[in-house]
């Protein structure tokens, strides 16, 4: 009776543990400001020109304007959440494709860019250094920026611990891009874990000039996620658990 006691504990002991949940070590969803049921992560209803701060902060990130370049989100300055299309005065961009038409992808883009995205404070130069703020830092992040064309130019740059640049990625010049409407991706894959901040600066001769910022992916570069669940240390410490019961049973015989 002893030893079908201990055969069933390892069972029921192993059979505990691995239920626990069991979830890929996956990076954080991609952030594309796209509303679930209307809301966001923290329970704010989605709308137009509402400005976004920290919204997304369950997921390790906030976002702010950086106007004079320091590393810090400047107070009561914040980006805009833009519905897509011409519904309003505010915009993101225009498209020069045919007719003008405000914040509209290109044809053949229209999935990707959704319903919403992120524009500037205002269209001034220094209002649209948008700033992402981790709680912790992280080695990896991609995103993407729409409509580069005319003389518009963007840089991104990695901010380290003391947030100065520690990576930087520049776009291609508009004139040259063939971007009007359409996304141009960029990516940080560094080999440590070390960007502590996100910022996009405009660093074209347009005046005035707009933001569109969307498809964000804040701890991985988007695509390159693991496709095979890593299980967590509670299966692990399961099986160790019904090894070592198992190992005592046999013993016993």
């Amino acid at each position: 009776m002893t030893k079908i006691k201990q055969i069933l504990m390892g069972i029921v002991v192993t059979t505990s543990v691995s239920v626990l949940p069991n979830h890929s070590v996956n990076a954080v969803s991609l952030i594309n400001f796209e509303p679930v049921d209307g809301k966001f992560p923290d329970g704010s209803v989605a709308v137009d020109n509402m400005p976004i701060t920290d919204q997304f902060s369950s997921l390790g990130v906030t976002f702010g304007i950086d106007r004079n370049l320091d590393g810090l989100p400047d107070a009561g300055l914040f980006p805009i959440l833009e519905a897509v299309g011409n519904s309003d005065s505010g915009g993101g961009f225009t498209s020069t494709q045919g007719a003008e038409i405000a914040d509209t992808a290109a044809p053949g883009f229209e999935e990707r860019f959704g319903s919403f995205f992120l524009r500037g404070a205002s269209s001034q130069p220094n209002d649209i250094s948008l700033l992402i703020s981790y709680t912790s830092p992280t080695r990896a992040a991609s995103g993407e920026i729409w409509d580069i064309d005319g003389l518009e130019q963007w840089k991104i740059q990695a901010l380290g611990a003391d947030l100065s640049v520690i990576d930087s990625l520049t776009s291609p010049l508009g004139s040259t891009s063939a971007l009007d409407s359409s996304p141009w991706f960029w990516s940080f894959d560094r080999p440590q874990k070390d960007i502590h901040a996100v910022r996009l600066v405009h660093t074209g001769h347009s005046r005035p000039v707009g933001l569109a910022f969307d498809n964000f992916s804040p701890l991985s570069v988007e695509g390159s996620e693991p496709t095979t669940p890593v299980p967590e240390p509670t299966s692990a410490i399961g099986l160790l658990i019904f090894s070592a019961v198992a190992y005592r049973f046999r013993k016993g015989t």
